[in-house]
This record gives structure tokens, sequence and C-alpha cells, in this order.
């Protein structure tokens, strides 16, 4: 609109450009000075500085077609709210023209000012060294073809002011030089979905490049999750690459053009072609120092190269950083939490306690909350998710995740796995790793986990805690940690799959806290406490001795409560009625803590605490004491 504007007022204001005025005001329009590499734009400020209230302008300039070519005109703040401009870019000179107002409105001129910002100059070097001066030429270039020859004007009052009339010109310059090749270290910026930071290496290469090779170096804080091929060697449909990734850094190497049909494909000359990306696991926010490292990574040793016309080329090598930021976490999103599979009344999972030597349970769980915005992916609909979790070495997890009257067992996920690694000597500490996908097998139908406003258990662990008394009163970290790997090598993170994207929700840490508490075998009323087979016939012979036997020859039970074999809260003959049942007579198996106590997930002594209240004690059967 405003060029099409300018034609109509074009030939008017050729009329103002008439040698009319001079005066005691000053005015310059003034080119600056640029360096640039072949191949790449000389950038110059196109300034005015003026006492006057300016109300248009021309300016029109050529350099040497042999060093440069027009690249293009960026208008400045200076002029952005004029209501008519028009530029020419050609290969060896431009014409720009300005009017602020031709309707009324406002701004109805460029107020006064030093070096206001008119216009930015760009010149494309070509492949030669040398400077060329930009200077402003009168009469010698039209603002389109077949119009009228132009001068170089500043319009004050509605007359114009050019050169040698109060108006002063002041030429620029450019310069190009050749270029040197090199790596550079660029700075991707936060974290991505999944938690990681990554950094780009882009090259500067004068010549195509039929291949290359890219050795980083990264500090201890920082573990390396891979290297991918950048975007120039991609579009060039690289036919091989290869990464070696240690704790130290990664070396990526890449050939453009390997297999039949060989097609000469090369990454063209440029001054920032993506060519690799590291991405990296971090623990804590902060920017780290990246290096590229000749001959200190790989088998054998590898070192930055660039490979064009059959030879290679050390490039110069810049350094960077990469700064790490773990993603906010908006409340009220999606939330993985732990603990006992009681939950408060506020949904929140309950905590855990167990005695040594015994087990317990951890339990999983995720909330969803609803998402009804309008505009966006709705990302309360959960396809899947993976858990990754750490724990301390007082306590070992069994391979078995119990998913019955769970949200993973009510919308029937097609695939649920877990893995532990209970082997604290690996390295990487004990780790627990669960991955649940809904829709997992044909026909795929696009089945999600729904909305959950509440924590919804997914599923509970065993965990069998060390018979060793120093752990009483302390408690066992359970912590949802990304990055650990299990059994495995591949590296996970906690995120849920939703709109086929992946996020990371918010993360609720529990612990185990080991008490001390009376904890028994039902039923094994003479406390011998033989693992699986705690009960046998010398429990009711036991419980016949407690009862009636006199003198020296009644028994004392060490445990009453593992005396009460039908857990009625009283000892009496029933209890040896009950044993020799549940032994001989096929009879129900005394209540928990029993022998038959979850026997798919007992351990090897079916101890616990009794869950019912009376007033049998068990004194003997404390576990810290």
């Amino acid at each position: 609109m405003r060029q099409a504007r300018f034609w109509a007022y074009l030939s008017a204001f050729c009329l103002l450009a008439l040698p009319l005025f001079a005066g005691t005001s000053t005015n310059e329009l003034k080119l600056g000075s640029d360096n640039a590499e072949f191949g790449s734009d000389a950038s110059l400020a196109l300034t005015l500085t003026t006492t006057d209230e300016v109300q248009g302008l021309v300016a029109a300039f050529d350099w040497d077609g042999s060093l440069g070519t027009g690249s293009g005109l960026d208008y400045g703040a200076a002029i952005a709210d004029a209501d008519s401009m028009f530029m020419r870019v050609e290969d060896d000179y431009m014409v720009l023209a300005a009017i602020m107002d031709i309707d009324g409105s406002a701004p109805d001129s460029i107020g006064p000012g030093s070096d206001l910002e008119i216009a930015t100059v760009r010149i494309q070097c070509a492949n030669a060294e040398g400077t060329s001066a930009v200077v402003f030429r009168d009469n010698l270039y039209a603002s389109a073809n077949g119009g009228p020859l132009q001068d170089n004007v500043v319009v004050v009052d509605g007359f114009s002011i050019g050169g040698g009339e109060g108006l002063t010109l002041t030429e620029g310059s450019f310069s190009c030089v050749a270029s040197v090749p090199n790596f550079r270290i660029s700075d991707a910026g936060g974290a991505d979905d999944g938690g990681q930071c990554c950094a780009q290496v882009l090259m500067k290469n004068e010549a195509p490049v039929e291949a290359y090779q890219v050795s980083v170096c990264h500090p201890g804080d920082l573990s390396l999750a891979s290297i991918s091929l950048g975007a120039a060697a991609t579009a060039q449909g690289a036919d091989f690459s290869t990464e070696e990734i240690s704790a130290t850094g990664g070396v990526l190497g890449v050939v453009i053009d390997l297999v039949q049909p060989l097609t000469n494909n090369m990454i063209p000359a440029g001054a920032d072609n993506h060519i690799a990306t590291y991405c990296y696991n971090f623990s804590a926010d902060g920017t780290y120092a990246l290096t590229f490292c000749d001959n200190v990574l790989g088998d054998p040793l590898k070192e930055n190269l660039q490979v064009a016309g059959g030879l290679s080329i050390n490039p110069e090598l810049q350094d960077g950083s990469i700064t790490c930021e773990t993603p906010p976490v908006v409340p009220g999103e999606q939330e993985f939490a732990c603990g006992s599979r009681v939950q408060d009344e506020d949904g929140n999972p309950g905590p855990i306690e167990a005695t040594i030597g015994t087990q317990t349970e951890v339990c999983f769980y995720v909330k969803s909350p609803e998402d009804n915005e309008s505009g966006h992916a709705q990302f309360d609909h959960i396809q899947g998710f993976s858990m990754a979790v750490t724990y301390c070495s007082a306590v070992a997890a069994t391979e078995w995740l119990d998913i019955e009257g769970t949200i993973v067992e009510s919308v029937g996920a097609e695939f649920v796995s877990i893995q532990v690694d209970n082997d604290e000597n690996d390295g990487d500490g004990r780790e627990l790793i669960i991955g649940v996908l809904v829709d997992a097998s044909p026909p795929f139908d696009g089945q999600s986990i729904p909305p959950l406003p509440e924590f919804q258990r997914v599923g509970c662990v065993p965990f069998t805690v060390a018979n060793d008394p120093a752990l009483c009163d302390t408690c066992c970290a359970i912590t949802f940690t990304d990055g650990v790997n299990g059994r495995g090598k591949v590296p996970t993170k906690n995120l849920i799959s939703v709109e086929n994207v992946s996020r990371s929700p918010q993360l609720n840490n529990c612990e185990i806290c080991i008490v001390d508490v009376e904890t028994f075998c039902r039923g094994d009323c003479n406390f011998s406490q033989m693992g699986s087979m705690c009960v046998d016939i010398a429990d009711a012979a036991s419980v016949v001795s407690y009862l009636f036997l006199p003198g020296t020859w009644k028994f004392q039970p060490p445990c009453l409560d593992a005396c009460d074999c039908n857990d009625d809260g009283r000892i009496d003959l029933s209890d040896a009625v009950c044993i020799l049942q549940y032994l001989f007579q096929f009879g129900a198996a005394p209540p928990a803590p029993g022998p038959g106590w979850d026997p798919d997930t007992a351990s090897e002594l079916p101890l616990g605490p009794d869950p019912t209240e009376d007033k049998l004690d068990c004194a003997s059967a404390t576990n810290c004491g």
C-alpha cells in the first residue's frame, strides 16, 4: 500500500527536489562502513542527522560491483511510519525514497536528531578481496525503470535541500576478506520437553564439504545423551554417520555421499551450516562450558575436520557454552507421585512404614487434570508414560508390578513393563523403571487414559527392607530421577505422552520409613520363625501347653499375638483347632500376617505387624529393641 501511494505523489516529490531552499540548518545523509567475508553480507547504516523537521528524503548511491552485489535495504526506525516508501536494489546501486505524510495524519516529519536510522544497506561480498567506497550519486539513477533520475535530497518546509545546498553527503565503504573455515558451538537454549539441554555445532565453509568430523568435550556435571546430524547434513541425505559417546564427550563422523548411486552431494558453502546437535542430561540448572577437543576422544583418537575437494581441513574452533534450565512446572498440570496404597482425604498417597527384614510396597500414582481450554491441544488424555525411580541401598525392589484395581488395568493398557536394577555397584545406584503404553497393539484405535482430577494408582511394587537393626528410625528416599537406565543402556526420563509429544510432569517423591513395631507370623505360637513354614504341629502343642499344662510344663508364649491363630483377640482352644485344621484338614490359612499371606509376594520370613487392634501384645517381637 505504501508503494502504491508513493507512485501517486512521486512527480510532486520530484518537483520538491528542485534547489529552492538553502539555510543555516544542518542536514547530513551518511553511509557507514563494514567488513564481511566472501559470500556474506556487509551491513552499512544509512543515517540522517538534522536540526530540522524533515518531511521526506531521497538517497541514491553506488559501489564497485566487482566486489559485491546489492542484497537488500532494510527500513530503519526513522522512516518506519512514513506514508509512502520506495526502494530499488540493483547489483551495484540502490535508490531509497520516503515521504512521511501524504494523508494529513501524524507523523508528518522526521524530527531533529543525530544519526537517525533511515535504513540498513546490505551488500553481499563476492569471492574477491578488496575495499569499495559506497558513494552518493546525483542525477544518475532512477527510482524505477524509465523514471526520472533522482538527486540526493531532504525535504524541509516543502523545499528540497540537495548536496552543496545545505545537505552534507558522507560516503561509506565495505571490505571483503577471505573467510576462515570454522566450527562453532551455539547454545540452543534452555531445555526440551524431555529435560535435556542441546547445543548446535555450526560450520563455516568456503567450499562445498564432502565429509566432516566433530569432537566436543563436556564437564563432569553433564552427561551426553545423544549426538544427531544437523540440518545441513540431513538436507543433503548424508549416506553415513557414526557416533562415539563417552563420559567426557562425543565424536560425530559424517560422509555425505558414500554409497551408490554416487550423486556428488555436498554441503554447500555457507557461514552457519548446522552440522550436529549434542544433547545433554543435567542434574542442576546452570551454564556449562563446551569445548572442541582434538585427539582426546575416540578410538583411534579423533580431531575436528572438514573435507573439501578431497582434502582434510582443520577449521578454526570457537568453543561455546550451554545453558541448562529445568522447564518450569505449571501448577495443575500432570503429576507423578508415590506412597502407600492408602490415600488421604485429599487424595494424596499416604506415608510408607516398614520394619527391618520385612516387606512393604511402594505404589505409584498419576494425575492429569481436565483441560477444556479451547484453541490448543488437549493434554489431559494420556497415551502412555514412563517413570524412572532411584532408591537407597537399604531396600531392594521386586520386579513385579501389581496393577489390580488401578487405572492402568481399567483402561486395558496393552503394554506394561517394569525393570528393576538392585545392583548398587554398577555405578548408577538402585533403579526402577515403569513403562506404560495404552494403545500398543492393532487395531490402533487411539485408546488413552481419560482426565484424572485426582491421583490414581498405576501400580504397586514390593520392596524388601534389609534385616539390619542400624536402619531403625531411618527413612529411605524413593526419588523420581531422570536419566536412569535400569539394567540396560537407554536413559529413561519421567515423561507423559499426550498428543504424540512428551511432557514433563511435576514429580512428588516419597520415602520408606523404617520403624520398630511388633512383627510376627500368625499361628507361630512357639515363635520358631521358620520362614514360609513358620506354622507347624508344635505351635498347636504350644497353645495347649499354655492353656492347660501346670507348673514348669506350662509354655510361656513370647508373642501372644502369634498364638491367636484365628485373630479373635484372645487365646483359647479354638486357636489350637485353627492350627490343626490349617495343617491337616485343608482349613483356611491364619489371617495376616500368616503363612498364607500374599504368597505371590511374600518375603523369606512372612512377618508383619498385627493389622487388627486387640489386647494381645508381642513384646518379644520387636526388631530394633
